[in-house]
């Protein structure tokens, strides 16, 4: 009787942790919502993807999709100076953020989140540098767009969340980013 009601109680508990797992989603369910949101987006704005990054100025809707898979839309390709590896310190401002899955979903009034704090600094090319804490967006997806342009420089990005901040890249959150008018405001 007694190993009966053990095996009743373990079968039940086996059966209600199964239950609760299957109501989890997996990290590459979470990661495919988030490719299916870009597209979404990518769609909903009218937005041209190009393979190759454009030799003139870029159109009005015209991204560029890196290897690493940024979208980067350049407004203003900067003063020329180019940024040394390693040893130049950026500083960054940008217009406003939000998050695309939540923009998708059709709660613009809550995911457009102006930027009023100081601007943010990285060193290009150390990763150690970005998003030293909580309130610091440095991120991956701000460093690559240097390889392309130099001082000054103003973009529109889509950061998918393996090149953003460590909470966009975090379960549950895999947030993809937009970001309008980040600027690289100063190299020193």
């Amino acid at each position: 009787m007694r190993k009966t009601i053990v095996f009743v109680l373990s079968f039940t508990t086996l059966a209600v942790a199964n239950i609760a797992c299957d109501k989890q989603k997996t990290v590459q369910e979470y990661l495919r919502e988030e490719r299916k949101a870009i597209e979404r987006y990518i769609d909903r704005q009218g937005i041209e993807i190009t393979a190759t990054y454009p030799k003139g100025a870029f159109k009005a809707n015209e991204y560029f999709k890196t290897n690493e898979g940024l979208y980067i839309h350049v407004v203003d390709s900067g003063n020329g100076r180019r940024v040394k590896p390693l040893v130049d310190r950026i500083q960054v401002r940008f217009d406003y953020l939000y998050y695309i899955k939540t923009y998708v979903s059709g709660k613009t009034d809550s995911t457009v989140l102006p930027f009023y704090y100081f601007p943010q600094e990285f060193i290009y090319g150390q990763s150690g540098s970005y998003g030293k804490n909580s309130y610091d967006f440095s991120c991956e997806g701000w460093a690559i767009p240097l390889a392309y342009m130099g001082e000054g420089a103003i973009v529109d990005l889509i950061i998918p969340s393996a090149l953003g901040t460590s909470y966009d890249n975090s379960y549950p959150n895999f947030n993809a980013v937009f970001y309008k008018n980040l600027t690289y405001t100063e190299f020193w």
